[in-house]
Order: structure tokens, then C-alpha cells, then sequence
């Protein structure tokens, strides 16, 4: 038998050895993130009772349907602490299922959350000036209820401006449901409402929530403020996505 021979099997056993470690490190890994242990038991209930007693939360009521909302003020800022529940046509329950909305509100599309007409999924708004003039403005109401207005990318920006630098938002996000809790340090009350492709798939329910912003983003797409277990940004979605609305209340 041939040298070369010999250390070509010691150096295929090797790389099927270290594959193997890889393997068995991955799944590990996987089984210690789906252990009980590993998850987050605190109860929506206890983490709303905790929220209640260390905010001072405001109350608001939607006089199109009597949906109540918690708001709270953040800064200069007076949000919704809760997302909004408003039904309408192109908007879901996360999930796909109706018994979440009471909780992670339900899921617009972007020209929903504008309140303006779908065509404008794959076009812009400017072929209406008017209409576009409107959306440019402050306090743009779109879906949301007399005297609160959809975000513009400034609004979160400076909600932002409240967390600590290199925050990855974990104080905006709630300490229950994620798997990694938030501290939720300012009563945002962040649930994982996960989003709705157009083909009609649900997505990334109980691990990351999108929020609309009133901008659009090239030709189809337009930009939202996204939380996730690690991080937080503002980029740009397909708007035919269906997303959370957090609604902020006119200056």
C-alpha cells in the first residue's frame, strides 16, 4: 500500500471527522435554542401587568370601530403602544389567524396603511401630485384614526434618537413572546408580529415585526422600521408585503 495512499484516507477521515463535530455543534446548538429552558416564558398577561404599573400610559379609543389603545410618550413623541387592529380590505391577522390580532394588532400593505389606492403597489404616487403632495406633508393620516398619522422615516429616527448608540432596539422590544426578551425601557410594547408575503405565505411570526413608514422606495417598494431578536433598521420592502402599523399622534 502507497504512502499517498495512506495519507489521502487519514486526510478524508479527517474532513469527515471535522464535518461531523460541525454537524453535531449545529445541532446542538438548535436543540439548546428549542429547549424549554431556552424559551421565553414570561406570559403577555404578566409583561402587559409589569408595563401598567411602570408606565404612565395614556388611553385612546378608535371612533371607527371602539378599539382602545394604550399610548405613551416617548420624548416629544406620543405613540401607540400597542399596533393598529383597524380592519380594512388587503389587511391579515399575523399568523393567519384571527385570534392574534387582539394582541400584535393586524398587517397592512403599504398603499392600505396610506389609504390610497393599490395600483400605487408598483408605481409612484406622483402620478397623482395632489395625492402625493398630501403624503409628503406632516401628519399624514393614511389608515390611522382622527388625530394620529402613519410615521415618516424622520419620526422614527427620532424615536431612536431616545435608545442608547449602538442599541440593536432591544428597549423598544417587549420582554415576553421574543425568544431573546426586550427590556422594553421606554413602554413601546415591540411584539413580534411577523409580515405577509403577497403570494399570500406568513412569515417570521413571533420572531421580528415591521412597521410601515410613509415613504416609498424606488418603484415598488417603500421603507419600514424593522426590529428583530438582534437588530433594528430602516430599509426598504416590497409593498405588496402586509406589515405592522404603530401609529403617532399629530404634533
Amino acid at each position: 500500500m502507497s504512502t499517498s495512499f495512506i495519507v489521502f484516507n487519514i486526510i478524508g477521515l479527517a474532513i469527515v471527522i471535522i464535518a461531523a463535530f460541525r454537524i453535531g455543534m449545529q445541532v446542538s446548538k438548535a436543540a439548546k435554542l428549542e429547549a424549554p429552558e431556552a424559551q421565553n416564558n414570561k406570559s403577555y398577561d404578566e409583561c402587559l401587568a409589569k408595563n401598567n404599573t411602570s408606565f404612565k400610559y395614556g388611553s385612546f379609543t378608535d371612533a371607527r370601530d371602539g378599539e382602545t389603545y394604550r399610548t405613551i410618550k416617548i420624548g416629544n413623541q406620543v405613540w401607540m403602544a400597542e399596533n393598529l387592529r383597524y380592519k380594512t380590505e388587503d389587511s391579515f391577522a399575523p399568523g393567519n389567524e384571527e385570534s392574534n390580532v387582539a394582541q400584535y394588532g393586524r398587517l397592512y400593505k403599504w398603499t392600505t396603511a396610506l389609504n390610497i389606492p393599490a395600483e400605487y403597489q408598483e408605481q409612484s404616487p406622483a402620478k397623482d401630485i395632489n395625492m402625493y403632495r398630501e403624503i409628503k406633508a406632516d401628519n399624514y393620516q393614511g389608515i390611522a384614526p382622527e388625530g394620529w398619522h402613519i410615521p415618516s422615516i424622520k419620526e422614527w429616527e427620532t424615536l431612536m434618537e431616545n435608545l442608547p448608540a449602538k442599541s440593536n432596539g432591544v428597549e423598544l422590544r417587549s420582554e415576553c413572546i421574543w425568544q431573546k426578551p426586550g427590556t422594553d425601557t421606554l413602554g413601546f410594547f415591540a411584539l413580534p408580529a411577523g409580515y405577509r408575503f403577497d403570494n399570500g405565505a406568513f412569515c417570521q411570526f413571533g420572531k421580528r415585526v415591521r412597521f410601515w413608514c410613509k415613504e416609498e422606495y424606488g418603484t415598488a417598494n417603500a421603507y419600514r422600521f424593522n426590529l428583530t431578536e438582534d437588530s433594528m433598521d430602516i430599509e426598504g420592502v416590497y409593498r405588496s408585503d402586509a406589515i405592522s402599523v404603530r401609529c403617532v399622534k399629530n404634533a
